[in-house]
């Protein structure tokens, strides 16, 4: 699959410029790892060999890349991969989609899918549901640049949305969307984070290998103490990191 995915990724459009398309192979080659971070990719006259382009061409295509911040251009020194992964803070209440905007990704949805149900029973706990109450679900496929990155999986009580499915499709920040049409803020979160090797069918949908590391993070947001959402979120992991800044030093806990 991994090798059926790499062709289909590298298959460029006959009418795209030039520097174009040695602009998306480079670009290809960082996120498959063919370049790791910190290493320097080919002198401009190997990268016209490989790409049997002018010198003009390849500087036009790596000038982009250094805009975007996937590489840096080092003068009589040659060019180095930086570190693209999106970064999310813990710090504040923000969401995956969010991060990925920040940080010049053009993320959109693949496929969506609303529903209501009578959540898992650790959801409806967490949501506070009563018995048989319903949630909203939201299940969708988030895309950076074209490429799967994320499976979403969101859990609203159903009071709270009234209507939600008729807005399937027509939407990509989950938070922003609750905020303008909802009026739901979320101003706390918990998250749950763990790691965990892909299984087949996530493998199918994110378009990696079963037993790639994926970053899982579970969270319950809150609107002024009442929670509001659940978010069970699985993300590539090499394409995302999460952190935080700590202070002091609890002594008490030694």
């Amino acid at each position: 699959m991994q090798t059926d995915k790499k062709r289909k990724r590298t298959v460029m459009s006959e009418r795209l410029p030039a520097y174009l398309k040695v602009y998306q192979q480079l670009k290809n080659d960082i996120l498959d790892e063919k370049y790791k971070v910190g290493e320097m990719i080919p002198v401009e006259r190997q990268l016209e060999e490989i790409y049997s382009v002018s010198r003009i061409t390849i500087r036009k295509a790596v000038e982009l890349l250094a805009e975007e911040n996937y590489v840096e251009v080092r003068q009589g020194r040659g060019t180095r991969v930086l570190d693209y992964k999106a970064r999310q803070s813990l710090n504040c209440v923000t969401s995956v989609t969010e991060t990925l905007r920040k940080k010049g990704f053009t993320v959109t949805t693949k496929s969506m899918y609303i529903d209501t149900l009578v959540p898992p029973a650790h959801v409806s706990q967490i949501l506070q549901l009563g018995d048989r109450e319903k949630a909203a679900r939201v299940q969708r496929i988030q895309l950076a640049d074209g490429q799967p990155i994320v499976i979403m999986k969101n859990y609203i009580p159903e009071s709270l949305v009234p209507g939600i499915a008729g807005y399937c499709s027509q939407f990509s920040a989950l938070y922003q969307f609750l905020e303008d049409t909802y009026h739901i803020e979320i101003d706390e979160a918990a998250d749950k984070i763990f790691a965990k090797n892909a299984e087949f069918e996530e493998a199918q949908m994110l378009e990696v290998e079963v037993g790639e590391a994926l970053l899982c993070i579970q969270r319950r947001c809150s609107q002024r103490g009442k929670p509001v959402c659940f978010d069970d979120v699985t993300i590539i992991g090499k394409k995302y990191e999460l952190y935080t800044n700590m202070t002091g030093r609890n002594k008490n806990s030694i």
